[in-house]
């Protein structure tokens, strides 16, 4: 496992997220994603939801995600450190809230029983991180877990390094928003279920403000149903 990679060599970022997959699934992993924050936390402490790329998640992986939006156990696991989080290590962590728990049984729901994430931290309070998961309970990589952990941590920081400015969200660092901050919080509402009355009370709107909202910004997501822009500010890190 020492021979050293590189993806300088794939000719799109593409390429590059599908080499990803194959190194990683040659240690014993199923599914991996890439994801990447601009500033990691709001000025309340509180962690902004970071554009993501996969490979060998099911597609309702991430529609089902957004219903957890910031609350995300395995970004308040990684995030602190700077070597990879073994997901063993928080499952069970006292420190996880309701919502928190519900994830891992989101997860598991979707067959994926056993992963890591590798922080990377950047400047400017900027992040990013490599997550891979797998489908076994007790996977053969925990044979040789010193050696795959440490493989990990390599394999995601030089794939930031030769592919993140390649990335499709790597353009996030433009100050000019997509969405408006109003628009970003009627999807963030509708992520947690209200209808358009729901959230006109939330925000003392008048209902035919939100939805001229939600309609703006399935438009500028280039979508056409509410569920379907929840999703996709979700992959952006919009919300």
């Amino acid at each position: 496992m020492s021979q050293m990679i590189t993806f300088e060599g794939a000719r799109t970022f593409e390429a590059a997220l599908d080499q990803l997959a194959g190194e990683t699934r040659a240690l014993g992993f199923d599914a991996v994603d890439y994801g990447f924050m601009p500033r990691a936390r709001t000025p309340d402490g509180r962690y902004h939801s970071p554009a993501i790329v996969s490979r060998n998640f099911p597609q309702r992986w991430l529609r089902g995600w957004a219903r957890f939006l910031n609350e995300d156990p395995l970004l308040y696991g990684a995030y602190p450190r700077t070597l990879p989080l073994d997901w063993r290590n928080i499952e069970d962590a006292a420190w996880l809230n309701p919502i928190q728990r519900e994830v891992f049984g989101f997860i598991h729901e979707l067959g994926f029983f056993d992963g890591v994430t590798v922080p990377i931290h950047l400047p400017g309070d900027a992040f990013a991180f490599v997550t891979v998961a797998s489908r076994q309970r007790n996977g053969a990589w925990r044979a040789s877990q010193t050696a795959v952990i440490d493989r990990l941590f390599l394999l995601a920081h030089s794939f930031h390094a030769d592919q993140g400015s390649r990335s499709p969200f790597a353009s996030r660092v433009s100050p000019e928003p997509l969405l408006s901050v109003r628009e970003q919080a009627v999807l963030a509402l509708c992520a947690e279920g209200l209808n358009a009355p729901g959230i006109a009370r939330r925000c003392d709107r008048s209902v035919e403000t939100v939805r001229l909202q939600r309609k703006s910004a399935m438009r500028k997501l280039g979508v056409h149903t509410s569920a379907h822009a929840v999703a996709r500010a979700v992959e952006l890190g919009l919300i």
